[in-house]
């Protein structure tokens, strides 16, 4: 059953059903007559589902371009923020400042 695709596809429908209607998850469940403990499962398969389609699995490919200027590095997070340095930089710097 966790590996029929109809049943999959019903209920990511109803996640989204519920994110449309503004209801609490409990009171969805009570207006759709859904046992809570099965929303809950399906919400968490839902999201993990979403998250494995934006590779937000942790990892982020890297990319390695030649610097615009001599010595300097850049760095691209995942939300917007980087960080520019325009001198070199020791990788144990680096490893500490990310971590």
């Amino acid at each position: 059953m966790r590996n029929n695709p109809a049943i999959r596809q019903q209920m990511f429908e109803m996640i989204e059903r519920w994110k449309q209607s503004g209801l609490s998850q409990k009171s969805f469940c009570e207006k759709e007559s859904i046992k809570p403990y099965v929303f809950y499962y399906w919400y968490k398969r839902c999201r993990l589902a979403v998250q494995a389609s934006e590779n937000k699995s942790g990892f982020v490919k890297l990319k390695i371009e030649e610097p615009a200027i001599p010595a300097s590095i850049e760095i691209h997070f995942p939300h917007g923020i980087r960080l520019f340095f325009h001198e070199p930089v020791s990788f144990d710097y680096l490893k500490a400042l990310i971590s």
